[in-house]
């Protein structure tokens, strides 16, 4: 948290001071850094800084996602699917992937993939045995309280929300609704015994993938763990061959932490590749320069196709799949077992190809890699977690007072039990309509504008204030439990727990 300018307040009181600390902590970072730029936190760009740049893009397309489903469900078939109008624009391909939140949950596991197994994967490349065993234990020590922690304070917090009468349906006592809350807890947040399974977990169902990031971050660390001590080429075969199992045996998510652990090894890699060029160059006094036209050019291309292809693929559609064009093609071509498996495996079959190439070819084309690497998704990555946790609530809390209605009719007759008075049109779709594309097109930007800003807030600080905090307190317990006669501190090596 930050605190405020000793030299302009040199006598304030102590309830002064709080109240201004508090404030303070309100407003988002982006305004608090501006205001008082001396306290303002330095944040560098470092190698993998572009993985929580896509990470927070991908974040808010999650959220947008989950609010056009909730409230514009219209817009979810496929362009000319609609059974009861036109479609509009942004359900052709491409556009819809602004709100296609689904592809994305297997973007944040290659990713988690990648960003936890690159520093052992480092230090093994360095032969440092002990900084790679140094990485995991920190890593595996501290993921429980990574993931877990901030989704017990979110969901405490509908708990209250839900008793206050903001939120419900609530139950009919305190207790009721907290044995329920711990239920949720023990059994479907924290549940990481049923691999990918989407549990629907209570108080905030979006926090599904939560035990399945946990389940295979400890699958990724017991595979560098048994890989660290054979040879390069055996231990990426080894990784090849495992995602080819994984893909046998349907479960998408392993493969996706498994590529995300082989991406991080031909990046590490790379960049050893880079120095010594670097090396040779400073040696002989040569500078490489100009463009050659030859099989890089040839790869770059390549990449730029799998990402349009990786965007075609993102608005798969969760219905009518069969009938999408070009989707359709995809799906008959669903090898097994993920066609057998349930109406929604096959889009994960791809989904999880898509996203491998997607990590990959992002982090090797400059004019991806520079703007995931700018100010606004370095920002969006920072509370990209927060994010994903706090989106579901700040809706269900203010969207249908923003969002509103159109004219309802009165149903029943007067004196009738069942009898309900018209009401008038209020709120965003009230003011805009949804009988026609450009209407339901219209509510549903302008009503995401004005919710948006509410779930940046709440995410902002709930980052700083939470998120942030049990951080900082599981590096604080590993140090306190560290037994020292074991080797050096995790922190005094520098390494910490990606998201």
């Amino acid at each position: 948290m930050l605190s405020p300018p000793t030299a302009s307040l040199p006598r304030l009181f102590l309830p002064r001071q709080t109240l201004f600390k508090i404030l303070l902590a309100l407003l988002p970072s982006f305004l608090s850094d501006r205001l008082f730029p001396d306290h303002k936190p330095t944040y560098r760009v470092h190698p993998t800084s572009y993985l929580d740049g896509l990470r927070g893009i991908a974040s808010i397309i999650v959220f947008f996602c989950h609010y056009t489903e909730n409230n514009f469900s219209a817009l979810t078939p496929s362009h000319g699917l609609n059974v009861d109008r036109p479609s509009s624009f942004i359900q052709l391909p491409y556009f819809r992937i602004i709100f296609s939140g689904r592809p994305m949950v297997h973007i944040f596991f290659v990713i988690s993939g990648f960003a936890l197994s690159y520093k052992p994967i480092k230090a093994l490349h360095a032969r440092d045995l002990d900084k790679c065993y140094t990485a995991l234990a920190s890593s595996t020590f501290r993921r429980a309280f990574r993931l877990f922690g901030p989704c017990v304070v979110s969901t405490f917090m509908v708990l209250c929300l839900r008793q206050t009468g903001y939120l419900g349906p609530a139950q009919e006592t305190l207790m009721e609704e907290v044995w329920k809350w711990k239920g949720a807890v023990f059994h479907q947040i924290t549940w990481g015994w049923d691999w990918d399974r989407d549990l629907k977990p209570a108080y905030d169902i979006h926090l599904w993938t939560i035990p399945i990031e946990f389940a295979h971050s400890m699958l990724l660390f017991m595979v560098v763990l048994m890989l660290s001590r054979v040879k390069l080429h055996v231990r990426m075969g080894s990784v090849l061959g495992l995602m080819g199992y994984c893909l046998m045996c349907g479960k998408w998510a392993g493969f996706e932490f498994l590529a995300g652990l082989f991406l991080a090894e031909v990046f590490v890699l790379k960049q050893e590749g880079k120095k010594q060029k670097e090396w040779e160059g400073e040696r002989e006094g040569t500078k490489e320069g100009g463009m050659v036209m030859g099989p890089g050019m040839l790869v770059k291309g390549l990449q730029v196709v799998m990402i349009l292809v990786g965007l075609f693929i993102g608005g798969w559609p969760n219905r009518s799949a069969d009938k999408t064009p070009g989707i359709s093609w995809f799906l008959e071509r669903t090898p097994l077992p993920f066609a057998e498996m349930d109406h929604l495996a096959p889009q994960k079959f791809w989904f999880g190809l898509s996203a491998v190439c997607t990590v990959w070819a992002v982090g090797e084309l400059d004019f991806l890699r520079r703007f995931f690497e700018g100010g606004l998704a370095q920002y969006c990555g920072r509370i990209s977690y927060a994010i994903y946790i706090m989106h579901g609530p700040v809706m269900d809390t203010i969207q249908a007072s923003i969002l509103g209605h159109v004219d309802i009719a009165a149903r029943g007759k007067p004196g009738d039990a069942n009898f309900k008075e018209a009401l008038p049109a209020a709120g965003v779709k009230g003011f805009f309509g949804v009988k026609t594309p450009t209407q339901i097109t219209l509510s549903w930007f302008f009503g995401m504008w004005m919710i948006g800003p509410f779930v940046f807030w709440a995410a902002d600080v709930f980052w700083r204030v939470v998120d942030n905090r049990i951080v900082d307190w599981g590096k604080r317990l590993e140090n306190w439990c560290l037994d020292e006669d074991t080797g050096p501190s995790p922190r005094s090596q520098g390494y910490s727990v990606a998201a």
